[in-house]
C-alpha cells in the first residue's frame, strides 16, 4: 500500500503520489504478480485439472486481487485517516499515557508475532524440501528446489539460476503477502474497536447518574461518528476482508484434506503441522478481531439499560433506537456482516465440505514420482 508520509506525527502528513518510490516498487510486485499468475495458469491448464492442482492459481490469484485492492486503497488512505483522526478528537481523552500506548503496543505485538510465524513457517518449508526431496528434478538440491519452487516460469523457459532466484524471491513476497492481508484486517479491526470501547468506557462511568439531555446528544453524536466512520473504513477494506476469507477457507479445506495423507519424513511433517496450525489459528484470529467490531457496537445499548428512571428521557430514547437498529460490522464485499456467528457457519461449512471431499479422495502418496528425468 504506497502511502507516503507514514512515519509523520499526524494523520495530516500522508499523501499519495504516483512519483514515490513506494509507488513504483508497488507497481513492480503488481507487473511481477500478474506475470507470475499468467505463467501459473498456463501451466495448470496443460496439466491434470483437479481440486488439489488449482491451488497455485488461487494462491496466485488471491495475492493479485488483494494488491490490486491495497494499491487502490493507498489512494483513499490519506483522506480515510484524516477522517479517523477527526473522530478520535470527539472522544474523551485517554487518562494517561499507558492508555494511549496501550492500543499501539497491542497492534505491534500482534504484527511481530504473526509475521515471526509466517517466516518460521516458511523456513520449515524450505528446510524439509531440502533436506528431503523426494522427487529430484536437478542433480544439485539447491537447483532443484529453486526448479520446484519456480516450477510455472520453467514449464515454458529452460533452468537457470538467476531466474530461480528471482521467482524464489517472487515467492517469498506472495508468502508473506499474504500473511499480510491478515495482518492489516486485524490491525484495522483493532482500532476500530477500540474506539467504541472508549465510548463504552465513557457511557459506564456516568451511565447510573443523572445526567443532562446534552451530554447524551453529545455521546450520541460521537456514536454516530464512529459508525459513519466504520461504514467508511468498511466501504474500502471489504474487497480485501472477502478475498482474505475466500482464501482462508480453500486452504484450510485443502489442507486437512492433505492431512489425512502420509508424510515422506519427519521434517515434512513437522512443517505440514505447523503450517496448518498457523493457517488455522490466523483465519481463527481474523473472524474473531475482525466479528469484535460488531461485538463492541453493541455494548451501549447493553448499558443504556441501566440508566435509572429519573435520568430517561427523550434523547436517551433516541440513542437506544439506533443502537438497537444499527448493524455495526465489517463486511466481505456487502455479501456477508462478520460477526461471531460467521465462525460457527464457516466452521459448518468446513465440516461439510470436508465429508464431501473425503469420499472421493484417494491417496496418492506424492513421492511416487514414477519414471523422472534428472538434469
Amino acid at each position: 500500500m504506497p502511502v507516503c508520509g507514514i512515519r509523520q506525527s499526524s494523520a495530516q502528513g500522508l499523501y499519495f503520489t504516483w512519483q514515490s518510490w513506494r509507488c513504483w516498487i508497488s507497481i513492480i510486485y503488481l507487473i511481477s504478480t500478474l506475470l507470475d499468475t499468467f505463467f501459473t495458469i498456463y501451466q495448470v491448464m496443460n496439466e491434470m485439472l483437479d481440486v488439489r492442482n488449482v491451488e497455485p492459481i488461487v494462491f496466485h490469484g488471491g495475492i493479485l486481487l488483494a494488491t490490486w485492492q491495497f494499491f487502490g486503497l493507498a489512494k483513499k488512505w490519506p483522506k480515510l485517516m484524516r477522517r479517523w483522526d477527526r473522530v478520535e478528537h470527539l472522544l474523551p481523552m485517554y487518562e494517561n499515557w499507558k492508555q494511549r500506548e496501550r492500543l499501539a503496543r497491542q497492534i505491534q505485538r500482534v504484527a511481530f508475532l504473526l509475521i515471526g510465524l509466517s517466516l518460521m513457517e516458511h523456513l520449515l518449508s524450505i528446510i524439509s524440501a531440502v533436506y528431503y526431496d523426494y522427487c529430484p528434478r536437478r542433480r544439485d538440491p539447491i537447483e532443484s528446489y529453486l526448479y520446484k519452487a519456480s516450477y510455472q516460469l520453467f514449464f515454458v523457459f529452460p533452468y537457470s539460476h538467476w531466474m530461480g532466484c528471482l521467482g524464489k524471491i517472487q515467492n517469498i513476497l506472495l508468502t508473506f503477502g499474504w500473511s499480510f492481508m491478515d495482518i492489516f484486517l486485524i490491525m484495522i479491526s483493532m482500532g476500530l474497536s477500540e474506539l467504541l470501547a472508549r465510548l463504552s468506557k465513557s457511557l459506564e462511568r456516568r451511565v447510573d447518574q443523572a445526567m443532562p439531555e446534552a451530554y447524551w446528544t453529545s455521546q450520541r453524536t460521537q456514536y454516530r461518528a464512529i459508525v459513519n466512520l466504520i461504514y467508511q473504513v468498511d466501504n474500502a477494506v471489504s474487497g480485501i476482508i472477502l478475498i482474505s476469507f475466500g482464501n482462508n477457507l480453500y486452504f484450510v479445506c485443502l489442507n486437512l484434506l492433505k492431512s489425512i495423507k502420509s508424510m515422506p519424513s519427519m521434517a515434512h511433517t513437522v512443517y505440514f503441522f505447523f503450517s496448518l496450525a498457523f493457517l488455522l489459528g490466523r483465519s481463527v484470529a481474523v473472524v474473531i478481531v475482525v466479528s469484535s467490531v460488531n461485538d463492541r457496537s453493541q455494548e451501549p445499548l447493553r448499558l443504556l439499560k441501566l440508566v435509572p428512571q429519573r435520568a430517561f428521557h427523550e434523547e436517551v430514547e433516541r440513542f437506544a433506537s439506533e443502537l438497537a437498529k444499527d448493524v455495526v460490522a465489517l463486511s466481505g464485499l456487502k455479501f456477508f456482516n462478520v460477526t461471531r456467528k460467521l465462525f460457527l457457519t464457516v466452521a459448518g461449512t468446513i465440516v461439510t465440505y470436508e465429508l464431501v471431499l473425503i469420499q472421493f479422495h484417494e491417496d496418492k502418496k506424492p513421492w511416487d514420482c514414477g519414471a523422472l528425468n534428472v538434469d
